[in-house]
């Protein structure tokens, strides 16, 4: 299921803000049930797809965090935000709105009570910068 994936992407890359950008997949797709062929694979790109774009999503994130320190930014979120990112401008095969969706859904899920209107308010900012359809 897509939408397990998707988390799973995001625990990782999670995991790896810890771990020096280490991007450590196998236990948490283990952990997930993440067998599906289509859905591994997925996470594999989305992940990758993280890792080879990380200083352009991080910067990405710094450009629109008004009035936030990169640094106080809260990992979760931080993780959140950079799998949408990752999808909405390098993946391009899921619509942006439904990865916005997701994201808000994961924020609320995982963070706190307001995170979900900060990575929403972000994400619709990239999305309308980059002129995404």
């Amino acid at each position: 299921m897509r939408k397990l994936a998707r988390e799973s992407a995001f625990k990782i890359i999670y995991k790896s803000l810890f771990l020096n950008g280490n991007l450590e997949a196998e236990e948490i797709l283990e952990e997930d049930n993440i067998t599906e062929q289509e859905d591994v694979q997925f996470v594999g790109d989305i992940v990758s797809l993280y890792g080879a774009n990380i200083s352009q999503i991080n910067k990405k994130i710094k450009d629109k965090s008004n009035g936030f320190s990169f640094e106080r930014i809260y990992k979760i979120d931080l993780a959140i935000l950079s799998e949408a990112i990752a999808e909405i401008l390098y993946y391009k095969k899921t619509p942006y709105k439904v990865v916005i969706n997701e994201a808000v859904e994961m924020a609320k899920k995982y963070s706190t009570e307001k995170s979900y209107s900060f990575v929403n308010g972000i994400l619709k900012s990239i999305v309308e910068e980059e002129n995404v359809v």
